[in-house]
């Protein structure tokens, strides 16, 4: 089994359809032949500069912010100008008081939808979604997390059985630190080797409990996180001599704990 979410990029880009599904036979260029002859009939074939003072009655449509800084072609980023405003706008003669928009990107939404269907092909899956792993996890009074929804995936419905208590988080991160300076111009160099002993995402125990570091001072403190990279608020501030090196840093950050036994009843 294997549980996919789809991207609905016309929702993305305009929620309103989510509410009125006509909407997506009747987008902003219905009735109209293409987003320019929307525009010139929104502006009532009128220069919004001028409003008509140039005498001029050849209209061009322009973009707000240019095509070449990365200016949308969306009707939000257009605007009818009469030829000798648009002239005059190009040769810095003139400057408009409208805002515009830069593009905005759906490339992630198309990409994730590619991969769900090729994992899909390429891993022979039976798909499933996940309002049917939430019915299945509450229907076995689960708690909401990721192992206990990959375990109703599993099992497809049915009760899961578990071997075990314990429980394995992991995490990649980099093998290196790709930046090593910092400040203008690059100036002050990043100290990425040891500082006390102890790298970055050097697994640490202080207090008892297991943490990661997330930062190293040279005055001899470390910001401490989860697994997830989430920092964690220790006051006072950890000091290097109160800590012990569980683990050197490695390309995976691994944490062990135990699911509570009254949440699995068929442990």
């Amino acid at each position: 089994m294997l549980e996919t979410g789809t991207f609905d990029p016309h929702a993305l880009k305009s929620p309103e359809v989510l509410r009125n599904k006509w909407l997506y036979q009747r987008g902003i260029n219905y009735g109209y032949a293409n987003t320019k002859a929307y525009v010139l009939t929104r502006d009532n074939f009128t220069c919004q500069h001028c409003k008509g003072k140039s005498k001029d009655r050849r209209l061009e449509v322009h973009h707000i912010v240019f095509r070449s800084e990365q200016g949308s072609d969306e009707e939000s980023n257009l605007l009818t100008l009469c030829k000798t405003c648009h002239d005059g706008l190009h040769a810095g003669t003139i400057t408009l008081k409208q805002k515009g928009k830069k593009k905005g990107t759906l490339l992630y939404a198309t990409q994730m939808n590619s991969i769900r269907l090729q994992l899909l092909r390429l891993l022979q899956a039976e798909e499933t979604w996940g309002f049917v792993t939430k019915e299945h996890r509450q229907l076995w009074d689960l708690p909401k997390e990721h192992v206990f929804d990959a375990a109703v995936i599993a099992t497809q419905g049915r009760q899961p059985i578990f071997q075990t208590t314990t429980l394995i988080a992991k995490r990649c991160v980099s093998d290196g630190d790709y930046q090593q300076t910092k400040g203008i111009r690059s100036a002050q160099r990043i100290v990425t080797g040891k500082i006390g002993g102890f790298r970055k995402f050097d697994k640490v125990r202080y207090c008892g409990q297991d943490y990661f570091i997330k930062g190293r001072m040279s005055t001899g403190y470390a910001i401490l996180m989860d697994l997830a990279g989430n920092k964690v608020a220790l006051k006072p501030i950890p000091k290097f001599e109160k800590m012990k090196r569980v683990s050197a840093r490695r390309s995976w950050i691994m944490t062990q704990r135990t699911i509570p036994s009254f949440l699995c009843s068929s442990i």
